[in-house]
């Protein structure tokens, strides 16, 4: 008598992860119009030579990967927005002459994206898409040209705004972490002021081109209950 041991092939089911982290970048920021601003003043001189911003973002990052090529990633996160901008109205509702003001806006911003991961072991192409909201921190409104006595509004009271983001990313693992080199469009769905109060534009949006470094760690794996080494015996 003979007797001969076969030993089932252990599942190799994916065991999700866990990583928290730290994300910093620099933001590129605008205002989204219907139309251009003038960027001159009355006598034709130029105020700004760009109508882009550099401004800085950083905050605390959690991914949660289901699957081999999917997981999401949820970020909180300090932003700084906001851009040039003009009034036509003063803060009456007369109309006035055009006035480029820089409008800077600090937001606490929350988002939840979607992560699509594409590529071998240790490195990932990630693509993202997903929502945000934001929280008005602060916001500091610095006219640049003569306002001839005229009075402007100081500020925005529109304190919460929502999104959208959309990006790709890099990102390489190792034993106990990853790192990210991200890139990140952001647009905001809500008028910074409400349309046609302060010019005579339908909207004005904050939007962001977003460069970012992260740094995560993994959390221990939680071992697969259902991966079991099964033994099935035969004699013959």
């Amino acid at each position: 008598m003979s007797v001969k041991t076969l030993f089932a092939q252990e599942d190799n089911a994916f065991i999700p992860e866990h990583l928290i982290g730290l994300t910093g970048g620099i933001n590129m920021v605008s205002v989204f119009s219907e139309d251009k601003l003038t960027y001159t003043d009355g006598s034709g001189n130029i105020l700004v030579s760009s109508p882009y911003i550099f401004k800085y973002s950083g905050g605390l990052s959690y991914k949660y990967i289901s699957g081999k090529n999917i997981g999401l990633l949820a970020e909180l996160s300090y932003t700084q927005k906001g851009g040039y901008n003009e009034f036509m109205f003063d803060k009456y509702g007369n109309v006035t002459d055009s006035i480029l003001f820089n409008h800077q806006l600090d937001y606490g911003e929350f988002a939840f994206l979607t992560d699509v991961r594409l590529g071998k072991k240790h490195s990932k192409i990630n693509i993202y898409i997903g929502p945000h909201i934001a929280y008005l921190l602060k916001q500091k409104l610095t006219v640049l040209e003569d306002t001839y006595g005229k009075e402007y509004v100081n500020g925005t009271n529109i304190k919460f705004e929502a999104g959208i983001n959309i990006g790709g990313g890099y990102s390489f693992n190792f034993n106990k972490g990853e790192v990210e080199l991200r890139f990140i469009y952001n647009h905001d769905f809500t008028n910074i002021f409400p349309g046609k109060s302060v010019n005579n534009f339908s909207f004005n949006q904050n939007q962001v081109y977003s460069l970012s470094l992260s740094y995560y760690y993994k959390l221990s794996k939680k071992k697969n209950k259902n991966v079991k080494n099964n033994r099935f015996k035969s004699r013959s």
